[in-house]
């Protein structure tokens, strides 16, 4: 048995027999089979090297089309293309008489009669599509088609709770009527001329109410009577404040105006102009003295960036800065046509003033006051003009006298 022990570690070589002598302790000297020895096993070996990495193998098919990505922002704008070829010049037109042009211009119609409801017009508004003219005499109110004068309807009845009635606005869907012997406001809808409300009573303030304006989200009255202000809710008509007393200078004011965040009221018998905040009706300034002109102040309107009022009195117009109420120019003088002035209207460039005691109505240029020009003449059909309002392309002229209403064209 020894025998064959060495010979089987002279066979496996010293390492082996180191090997297995560390794992086997040879007790007996029993025979051990040499199919267990064969089993028994070396100790790990060192790891060979990576072998070199194979070939690519071939490509796979193609995958699906992914979602198509958000478009990006668009380019450059690129350049101008050349100018086209001039084309043919046209047939030469048939000569006009320059007099009878002019008068084409500017004369668009003339309403009149009993079909229209018209009795001693004053107020008078635009809705985008129609105009809406107030009978101060008649307690009634006309609706005429913008695009051609013809009447839609005249809206008259004590259901309606006109008294006297004198301004007039549009909101944006409802007419805001001021009665000015009914002491009410009364509210119709645009779109059909139908009754809304009509508000009245001492908790409003009311008192022979005249001017009226929209603000964008509120109603503000002007009260002759009470020498106060009130101001109401668009949307229900709730009555939000009456602004009176000494501070805020209020006259008999007449003629009201918005200039996009300030409320501006004239004051008539005290000669002077008071501003107001849209937002909460806080007192801003009142203007006054002989420096701005003010005459019997009557019409106000905006234009953007100045504030024109007319003045019934003096023959004159008096144009203000809105950002601060500094006095810019007072207009006057035979050149201007002025007479007796009552309402003035902003076209997007010029301002209308029509003029009572003239029968006639003066265009400025709203950028520095100077004339364009008076009209006046029975062609026109003015006869004692007040109200004064654009449509867009037109302005229309109440003729209080006349009981009827002028269109005319604009340039």
């Amino acid at each position: 048995m020894a025998i064959a022990i060495a010979a089987l570690f002279f066979a496996l070589g010293g390492g082996a027999v180191a090997a297995i002598q560390s794992h086997y302790v040879i007790t007996s000297t029993k025979q051990i089979k040499p199919s267990v020895l064969t089993k028994l096993k070396g100790a790990r070996g060192p790891r060979g090297q990576q072998g070199n990495i194979g070939a690519a193998g071939s490509q796979g098919a193609k995958g699906d089309t992914g979602v198509t990505g958000p478009a990006g922002p668009a380019g450059p704008q690129g350049p101008q293309g050349a100018k086209g070829d001039t084309g043919l010049t046209g047939p030469a037109g048939i000569g006009f008489n320059l007099t009878q042009v002019a008068e084409l211009n500017w004369y668009g119609a003339n309403f009149t009669g009993g079909a229209y409801g018209f009795n001693e017009p004053y107020g008078v508004a635009f809705d985008g599509s129609h105009i809406w003219v107030t009978n101060s005499n008649g307690n009634s109110v006309t609706e005429l088609n913008a695009s051609d004068g013809s009447w839609v309807r005249t809206l008259s009845g004590g259901s309606y709770g006109f008294g006297s009635p004198a301004g007039v606005a549009f909101n944006g869907s409802h007419i805001w009527v001021a009665n000015y012997s009914g002491d009410s406001v009364t509210e119709l809808n645009a779109s059909d001329g139908s009754w809304v409300r009509t508000l009245s009573g001492g908790s409003y303030g009311f008192s022979s109410p005249y001017g009226v304006a929209f603000d964008g989200s509120h109603i503000w009255v002007a009260n002759s009577g009470s020498n106060s202000v009130t101001e109401l809710n668009a949307s229900d008509g709730a009555w939000v404040r009456t602004l009176s007393g000494g501070s805020y200078g209020f006259s008999s004011p007449y003629g009201v105006a918005f200039d996009g965040s300030h409320i501006w009221v004239v004051n008539s018998n005290g000669s002077s102009v008071t501003e107001l905040n849209a937002s909460d009706g806080v007192w801003v300034r009142t203007l006054s003295g002989g420096s701005y002109g003010f005459d019997f102040p009557y019409g106000v309107a905006f234009d953007g960036s100045h504030i024109w009022v007319v003045n019934y009195s003096g023959d004159s117009v008096t144009e203000l800065n809105a950002s601060d109420g500094a006095w810019v120019r007072t207009l006057s003088g035979g050149s201007y046509g002025f007479n007796v002035p009552y309402g003035v209207a902003f076209d997007g460039s010029h301002i209308w003033v029509a003029n009572n005691g003239g029968n006639s109505v003066t265009e400025l240029n709203a950028s520095d006051g100077s004339l364009v020009q008076t009209l006046s003449g029975g062609s026109y059909g003015f006869n004692g003009p007040e109200g004064v309002a654009f449509d867009g392309s037109h302005i229309w002229v109440t003729n209080y006298t006349g009981s009827s209403v002028t269109e005319l064209s604009i340039h």
